[in-house]
């Protein structure tokens, strides 16, 4: 008996920790119709926090930036997405208490380049970014 009640406690140990689930958001679902996936980066630390997607979309010559969450996913943290385009000093971003994404932030840069970025913060407040240089230029 006392056997049978060690293999069940075993057992309970090596079930592994339930898998966050996946952002249900893709990033052409969040900029919209016309748009492709030109760059994407990881904020990452030994975690990955989010992932930021630069977009394009030929037939307008909008960029589009959205930051999808990868972790806290559904648990509303600070999340930010970024766009800044050559030959202007504005950032333009969305960034708020989101569950699952920040953005879209689209400009028109057709034959610009153009600096985007994005930020993610763990439930404690903690930021975590990355802001490109200048690229995608044309």
């Amino acid at each position: 008996m006392a056997a049978a009640a060690i293999v069940a406690v075993l057992a309970l140990l090596a079930v592994p920790a339930p898998a966050q689930a996946a952002n249900p958001y893709s990033p052409q679902g969040v900029c919209g119709s016309g748009y492709s996936v030109i760059d994407s980066a990881p904020i990452s630390t030994s975690k990955l926090w989010a992932t930021v997607y630069l977009l394009y979309n030929s037939g307008n010559g909008n960029n589009c930036v959205v930051t999808i969450k990868q972790a806290d996913i559904g648990t509303a943290t600070y999340t930010e997405a970024k766009l800044q385009i050559e030959g202007s000093s504005t950032v333009y971003r969305d960034g708020g208490s989101y569950s699952y994404y920040a953005g879209p932030v689209r400009r028109y840069a057709a034959g610009k380049c153009v600096r985007w970025g994005g930020v993610a913060s763990d439930r404690a407040g903690q930021s975590f970014s990355i802001w490109s240089g200048w690229e995608h230029c044309g």
